[in-house]
Formats: structure tokens, sequence, C-alpha cells
């Protein structure tokens, strides 16, 4: 009797600090989790809070090294004047179309190459699969990309965004996880029944790899929406130039040398930045539940 009683009394001491010591990780980890979400979340809120600001106010709080946590002089003068200006709107238009038709032509080439290399008895998806791979590492440089993009004669035309940058290696292999994932048995089934490869992509991969082809669709709209150096070296016209070329030579203006009033245009360029990133920041949370399980699957696999 003694001896369970002090059995069951080392047990209870074993519980009690395993209890305490989970209680300090989770204290621990959740301060630390925090400490980084105010390390993210500041800078896009400063840029909020830019974006609002009168100029003379932000450039004073800014040479008095004050820490900005509310709008310095509130004003909305940049915002509406972005608004109202037609250029602006051509700019977030072509932006749109780069976004929407990119992504678009991104979506259908990596389904498609990941439903070939996913296939199980062909001898030659080890070595596709490699090749694909080797993308991610062996990169053909900027000039080399510029000369076949010219070379193809696609200078000054949205063709020379949308071709050329078109499929990631990487999420054709995370596609190709999610397609591995489905059951042999549906895939055979469906080819007994004279199913084409077609009608097997499109009517059972594909209906049961969304959280994969939404978190695919993600990453390309992102670098889509957000991209600039290639769109201004490519594109070459103010007409064809997507939002984030204009945020960029706004930039570059109101820091040149010779401006009168470097804040102003930085202000303006906030606001610009805020009009650029409030779509995404509506979309992202909509499909947050379709990216966290997507991003897992290649850990699980």
């Amino acid at each position: 009797m003694e001896t369970t009683v002090k059995s069951n009394a080392r047990k209870m001491s074993a519980l009690k600090k395993k209890f305490t010591a989970d209680n300090i990780f989770n204290y621990v980890n959740n301060a630390l989790l925090i400490v980084l979400s105010l390390v993210m979340i500041y800078p896009i809120l400063y840029i909020f809070l830019s974006a609002v600001s009168e100029p003379t106010s932000f450039r004073q709080a800014i040479n008095n090294h004050e820490f900005i946590i509310i709008p310095q002089g509130f004003t909305m003068e940049y915002l509406m004047e972005h608004l109202k200006n037609v250029d602006i709107w051509k700019a977030y238009g072509n932006t749109v179309l780069i976004t929407v038709a990119g992504t678009a032509i991104s979506l259908f080439i990596t389904v498609t190459c990941a439903y070939v290399l996913s296939r199980r008895g062909l001898k030659v998806v080890k070595i596709f699969t490699i090749l694909v791979a080797m993308t991610m590492w062996l990169k053909p440089g900027m000039i080399a990309t510029y000369v076949n993009i010219d070379n193809f004669g696609m200078i000054r035309s949205y063709l020379g965004i949308l071709i050329p940058f078109a499929v990631s290696g990487y999420n054709v292999i995370l596609m190709k996880t999610y397609f591995q994932a489905i059951p042999q048995d549906i895939d055979e089934c469906a080819q007994i029944d004279g199913a084409s490869h077609f009608r097997i992509l499109f009517n059972i991969y594909l209906p049961s790899s969304i959280p994969g082809l939404t978190t695919i669709g993600l990453f390309y709209a992102i670098d889509r929406w957000n991209g600039y150096f290639w769109a201004e070296q490519v594109l070459r016209d103010d007409d064809l130039y997507p939002l984030q070329v204009i945020v960029k030579k706004i930039l570059q203006s109101a820091s040149g040398e010779n401006t009168s009033n470097p804040f102003e245009g930085l202000v303006s360029a906030y606001a610009l930045i805020v009009i650029a990133i409030v779509p995404m920041l509506i979309l992202f949370p909509l499909i947050q539940k379709y990216f966290k399980k997507g991003v897992m699957v290649g850990s699980v696999k």
C-alpha cells in the first residue's frame, strides 16, 4: 500500500513538472509570436499611417525620430488625388490584366506538367522531375532572359511578361505531390470506364486538389501583382505599365536630389502603395484556410 502511494506521488510530481514546463513553453512561444507579428505588421501599418499624413508633420516626426503610431496631420488628399487620376486606373487595369491572365496561364501549365509527372509507371518521370527541380537552382540570368525575350519579339508586349515567367519548378513539385496523394484505384477505375487523361485531370484530380490549386494560385497571383522590374524592362510603354512601375517611379522622383519637398512625394507614393496592396489584403483572408492546408501537404507527404 505504501509503495503504491509513493508511486502515485511520483507520477503526480512528474505530471506537475510536465504541466509547468508546457505552460512555460506556451507562454514563451505566445510571447515570441506576438513580438514577431508586431514586427511584421508594423511596416504595413506604417505605410497606411504615412499615406494619410500631412507631409510637413510627417517630415517633422521623421526628423525627431518619433515612433509613428498615429497619422501625422490626418489628410486624405493624396489618396483622393490618385483615385481621381485616370492614368492610375489605367495602370491598375494593366495590373489586374497581368495578374489574372498570368495566373491562369501559370496554373494551366503547372497543372498539366504536374499531372504528367505524377503518372505512375512512366519510365521518364524521374528524369523530367529532376529537370524540373533543377530549374529552381539553375537560372539563366537577367541578360540571357532579356535577350531570349527580345529574340522572340515579345518586347513591348504583355506576352513578354506572361510567357517567360509562367512556371515555377517549386509549384510544379508541390502540385505533383498533391496528385500523387490521390488513390491510384480511382485513376484505374476511370481509365477502365474509358475516361481520357483530360477527363481524369479535370473531373477527378482538380476537384480533389482545391487547397493545392488555391495555394499555388496565390503564389502566382502575388508574384504577378507585385512584379515591377521585368514589367518596366520589357513593356517600355507608359500605357502598358502596371501600377507597381508607377509606384517605383514616384518613389524615385521623391528621393531625387532636386526635389523641393521629398516628403510630399513619399506620402503620395505611400498613398499609391495602399491602393495597390488593398486587393491582396482582402483576398488572402478569404482563401487562408486553403492556403494553410496547401502549404502543409508537402511536409506530410
